[in-house]
């Protein structure tokens, strides 16, 4: 169970931001523009724009770490913070922290299933309980997803976080917590318990003739 590691860095294409204030905001919005802070420690914050397509292509390019260009030097950047609209839910504004390859950082990572599980060839159902996780490390070891390996997954088996074998970062959640497992198709599950059940009450109703026998015998 490994994890996988971005190859050429994702650059975030921003411009410089010269109009403030929450009207401002509204027009760049309406023009296709997102408003982008950048922090970095004590460093003072920069305001920045970027279009809502590239916004999107960053954030499907599967990466975590981004590069993006400050005051003409390039620095290393992740996403902070994403606020969206109460009600239309989208994506209103973007908060950027800058990093260093050496900080020690604490970052969300998807979790993603590899392998074919036995257990559904068996007519088992995979399932993943948990799809994101947080996980410490520093920056330049920063993985694109944890992996879980489900190739030897029967049904009934469960992976838990305490089953993966990582060395380059920390998974923030307790070891008993559940990532993956094979269960049985609920509809199955019932049928098995119904012939299960079935099966005690018959068994009941032969231990109720046997006493009902063994009282006449002892009248006799």
């Amino acid at each position: 169970m490994a994890h996988t590691k971005a190859g050429k860095r994702f650059e975030l294409q921003v411009e410089q931001r010269s109009a403030f204030g929450r009207r401002a905001a509204k027009e760049l919005r309406k023009q296709g523009y997102l408003p982008v802070n950048f922090y970095s420690g004590g460093d003072a914050a920069h305001s920045f724009v970027m279009t809502e397509s590239h916004f999107r292509e960053a954030m499907h390019s599967g990466e975590q770490i981004f590069n993006i260009m400050i005051d003409g030097e390039q620095r290393r950047a992740m996403v902070k913070d994403i606020q969206y609209h109460p009600v239309t839910d989208k994506v209103i504004h973007m908060d950027l922290l800058g990093i260093r390859l050496r900080d020690i950082i604490e970052i969300p990572v998807a979790v993603h299933m590899v392998g074919v599980a036995p257990g559904v060839k068996e007519g088992g159902l995979l399932q993943q309980a948990i799809h994101e996780v947080v996980v410490r490390c520093k920056g330049e070891d920063v993985p694109d997803a944890v992996e879980v390996d489900v190739s030897g997954l029967s049904i009934g088996d469960t992976v838990h976080v305490r089953d993966l074998k990582v060395k380059d970062y920390e998974i923030l959640l307790a070891g008993d917590i559940t990532l993956a497992s094979v269960v049985l198709p609920q509809k199955l599950e019932e049928v098995v318990v119904e012939t299960v059940e079935e099966g005690l009450d018959f068994e009941d109703e032969e231990d109720a003739a046997d006493g009902d026998d063994s009282e006449e015998d002892s009248d006799e």
